[in-house]
């Protein structure tokens, strides 16, 4: 396989029993479909051996923004999107195979985007006590305008069985 950036040979080499590709000339690596979850908890040691391997090769690239080709498929365009709601970070993602073209320093980024279990519930609790429901106890307006409407109703079916009696 040849690096989409450089089109220089990639080096393959396990980390934790899991096949990476890594180009040595610009510092990017080749993840095949569904790895890139084994490596972006920097909490893990697969993640960390990854970073620390990668940093090594960290060259500045000019035009990051450019379409690459798969380096799998070679006939396939990647798809650039952003990894996360945050849009920190842009992937490239091979619509073929599903495997995923990590930049120079993106492995890092997104690494960073990682909440640790303690942040995961913090965040949960603050989310769920932002979006609780609306209290309708404290709207008597609403209230109130719905029950003369509800008895309104009520006065509509007596005179509809007063009239279907007579």
């Amino acid at each position: 396989m040849k690096c989409p950036r450089t089109q220089s040979e990639l080096t393959r080499i396990n980390v934790g029993k899991v096949p990476v590709f890594v180009s040595e000339a610009c510092g990017g690596v080749f993840l095949e479909n569904q790895t890139l979850a084994l490596f972006e908890s920097p909490q893990e040691e697969r993640g960390r051996a990854l970073e620390t391997h990668l940093r090594q090769f960290h060259h500045a690239l000019p035009a990051l923004d450019e379409r690459v080709n798969c380096p799998a498929c070679d006939d396939t365009v990647m798809l650039r999107r952003f990894y996360s709601p945050l849009h920190v970070v842009e992937i490239d993602e091979c619509p073929g195979c599903g495997g995923i073209w990590l930049d120079s320093g993106e492995l890092p980024q997104l690494q960073q985007l990682i909440l640790n279990p303690k942040e995961r519930a913090l965040l949960r609790q603050q989310l769920m006590s932002e979006h609780r429901p609306a209290n309708i106890e404290g709207m008597a307006h609403l209230r109130d305008r719905w029950i003369k409407r509800s008895d309104k109703i009520d006065k509509l079916f007596e005179l509809a069985d007063y009239l279907t009696r007579w």
